[in-house]
């Protein structure tokens, strides 16, 4: 897979993701709830679901040589890095609190597995499964595995760059995914921390790739040649790709506060690229492209939008909810189930009165596909 860098072609320039808070804040540090033993049989199921399910599921596990860098290298990684053994026992439990049959064509094919047929077979949950709190087994490995990242990311040295790379990919790959918890919250929330999470594994790339060896995970991820090429510029964010959208851009009709050069650029560039993915989508590009497209939004947009966001400007919250109902075309791998629907509507709920008109096109990809279940 191809690291994309920022929207201006270098390394994002986003501070390093050590201040981001737990995501679950009811939930405390480290996993003394477990009994040793119950701990022992859970994380002994939850590794073993990575290795032989969930690895499957990455965009470019289709091919066996990139498959083999998650299920043996990161492995054996993680045995010293305990940060990215805990992100992967996270992903794992939340991969079994799907419980959902997917696509087959999300998944690999090679000459010796045949993925599909093993996730449609093995994602059932066991009887030993149901009676495990998986969803808070989840929580406590995903803020453990946080807070000991944060930990080496201010120690980082080459004994530990590569597994804080791998372990920043799949906390960037299951944070769009994060159990929502609805009940501590007056309103809906956006998924920022999905975007900034994106955002800090470019930034990463950039301190911790001196300090790797040319065969070292990191390496050979950022040497893999994927489709789309996300360094070729104007494919990512050729202008004209805004133009089914471009009312979103009406600056005189819907002015913006505080307006500068610099946020002109910020929603352009970053409309130009969700146009792109549209477009993609009306060009029946492969699903794991769609899926590579969809998830490098925060590594792409420009900081200054993932700002905005963050200050509840309208705008920028419904070219997210275009971004993210695009998501519909994928929504069977489990990434992005029930994503489109999820985020479409809950803008929707924030968005002022003079803005509801915006949230016409994102609902209508979110009604067809209700209309067809």
């Amino acid at each position: 897979m191809q690291a994309p860098m920022d929207s201006t072609g270098s390394v994002s320039s986003a501070p390093l993701p050590v201040c981001l808070p737990s995501p679950y804040s009811d939930i405390g540090e480290g996993t003394e709830f477990f009994e040793a033993e119950e701990r022992r049989e859970l994380e002994l199921r939850l590794l073993h679901h990575f290795i032989t399910i969930v690895t499957y599921t990455f965009p470019a596990c289709n091919e066996r040589r990139y498959r083999d860098l998650w299920t043996i290298d990161a492995v054996r990684s993680g045995f010293q890095h305990t940060f990215l053994l805990n992100a992967m026992l996270a992903i794992s439990a939340l991969h079994l609190l799907s419980d959902i049959r997917s696509m087959t064509y999300f998944y690999a094919r090679d000459e010796d597995q045949v993925a599909a047929e093993r996730v449609t077979k093995t994602l059932l949950l066991t009887d030993t499964d149901k009676g495990r709190d998986l969803a808070r087994a989840h929580r406590v490995y995903l803020n453990t595995a946080i807070r000991q990242q944060r930990e080496a990311i201010s120690k980082l040295s080459p004994s530990n760059a590569d597994a804080v790379f791998m372990a920043s990919l799949l906390l960037s790959y299951q944070s769009l995914r994060l159990i929502p918890d609805q009940s501590t919250s007056p309103s809906y929330s956006p998924p920022i921390q999905w975007l900034k999470m994106c955002k800090a594994v470019a930034t990463i790339i950039q301190i911790a790739r001196p300090m790797v060896q040319n065969d070292s995970m990191m390496a050979l991820i950022l040497a893999y040649s994927t489709e789309p090429d996300f360094k070729d510029e104007m494919a990512m964010f050729n202008p004209i790709y805004r133009k089914p959208f471009e009312a979103l851009l009406d600056w005189s009709q819907y002015p913006e506060p505080c307006f500068d050069q610099e946020i002109k650029h910020a929603y352009e560039r970053t409309l130009a690229y969700v146009g792109g993915v549209y477009r993609a989508l009306l060009n029946k590009e492969a699903p794991r492209n769609m899926i590579r497209r969809v998830v490098c939004l925060g590594v792409l947009a420009p900081a200054r939008y993932i700002e905005l966001l963050e200050q509840g400007r309208p705008r920028a919250l419904a070219i997210l909810a275009h971004h993210l109902a695009l998501s519909q075309a994928i929504e069977e791998h489990w990434w992005f189930h029930g994503v489109a629907e999820r985020v479409v509507y809950g803008i929707k709920s924030i968005l002022p009165a003079e803005w509801q008109w915006a949230m016409e096109w994102p609902l209508s990809m979110v009604r067809v596909a209700e209309s067809q279940s």
